[in-house]
């Protein structure tokens, strides 16, 4: 049959932000049908060979999102030649797809079972590996890979995702010279680079790295958000709202844009545009705790206190263990006169109290950015 690599997924565009957004979301109807697949034309059967035509129909299939239809395209072609491993390979990617973890991870050691040495299998299982939170077991894997084959890039840059993962930011820095060395798409170096050199605090080195990244995807937005926050950290506010407009621009839905907009908005001494903002993502996500009181510490800093009760209000309400912002109503309401009610609202506060504070701030303090920050996951490694 012909060689298949040309169609082998060796995909190292998704980016490992550890500020970023999680792996790809799936269509509900993504897999699904009432309906069989014909399977491949003739014509596909007299110029592949029927196991190869099988192969190339179930890449069609992934192609469309219907994963389950290209895993029985898939299998159809390993009964025709159980010795290739390649379309467990694409197996494994189907199920990756439909956030089945562990049938993906033994797809992978399947095909490294009929091949050992097929490398694409063993880097594949790395990413799975990593997908799990297995990730000396990942490295592992990584390491086998390029022992195998020193300049597979993909492996390099997968590596250098686990190694900042683990905190070891230099050998993932290391890795990722070592992956453009060995002929990694621009865009998969820098934007890793940005991100682990924002791991590591060194922000204007990662604004330039995003920077050059963008100038090979400029339409990819997640590092174009990653390069408005390495900006806002080197202190170039002003260029930072102008990313976060272009951002919104391209993308008048991407949400956490407003919000980081809207504090830098208030950094700026623009407290109007700034509330503006908050109220615009609100209007979306009109049950987010941590932005109902971010919006609040504005309308306090503004000296608009009954607004900033209400803000405070329904960030306790939509998250009734919020320490800092029943801290910040009670403040509200001293500003406000109504001392028994902020007493009340103290005496609340205390359930909440996390273990290790051990002194509270000062009430003027609110209309400071908070210093809660939600943790988010990382993105889908390069495969």
């Amino acid at each position: 049959m012909p060689d298949m690599r040309r169609r082998l997924r060796l995909c190292t565009t998704a980016i490992c932000f550890s500020m970023l957004i999680a792996l790809v979301a799936l269509c509900s109807g993504c897999g699904r049908g009432t309906t069989s697949d014909p399977g491949p034309t003739p014509d596909q059967i007299n110029a592949l060979g029927q196991a190869g035509a099988y192969y190339e129909r179930g890449i069609e299939l992934y192609d469309a999102g219907q994963y389950n239809k290209a895993i029985a395209s898939f299998r159809r072609a390993l009964d025709l030649e159980p010795d290739n491993p390649r379309p467990y390979l694409e197996i494994g990617a189907c199920y990756a797809r439909l956030g089945n973890e562990k049938r993906e991870l033994e797809a992978y050691e399947a095909a490294l079972a009929v091949s050992p040495g097929f490398v694409p299998a063993q880097n594949s299982r790395g990413v799975a590996l990593l997908r799990l939170g297995r990730v000396e077991e990942a490295i592992a894997a990584f390491e086998h890979a390029l022992k195998r084959e020193v300049g597979y890039a993909p492996a390099h840059v997968n590596i250098a995702i686990a190694y900042s993962q683990m905190g070891k930011h230099d050998l993932a820095l290391v890795s990722l010279e070592n992956a453009a060395q060995f002929g990694a798409p621009p865009f998969d170096v820098l934007s890793n680079k940005g991100a682990v050199l924002m791991k590591l605090g060194r922000y204007v080195e990662a604004a330039d790295a995003f920077e050059r990244a963008l100038q090979e995807r400029p339409g990819y937005l997640p590092v174009r958000f990653e390069h408005a926050m390495a900006l806002a950290n080197s202190d170039r506010l002003y260029e930072a709202v102008l990313e976060l407009e272009r951002l919104t621009t391209l993308q008048p839905n991407y949400t956490e844009a407003y919000t980081e907009k809207a504090r830098l908005l208030a950094r700026i001494g623009r407290p109007q545009a700034s509330i503006d903002q908050f109220n615009f993502y609100l209007k979306r996500m009109p049950k987010d705790a941590q932005v109902w009181n971010e919006l609040g510490n504005v309308l306090f800093a503004m000296g608009e206190y009954e607004r900033a009760e209400a803000a405070f209000r329904s960030a306790v309400k939509y998250r009734t263990d919020f320490y800092t912002a029943y801290l910040n109503l009670a403040s509200t309401l001293k500003r406000l006169d109504r001392e028994r009610d902020a007493e009340r609202i103290l005496r609340k506060a205390q359930r909440y109290k996390p273990a290790e504070t051990t002194r509270q701030k000062p009430a003027e303090t609110v209309g400071q950015k908070p210093a809660e920050a939600a943790d988010q996951e990382p993105a889908e490694a390069a495969q």
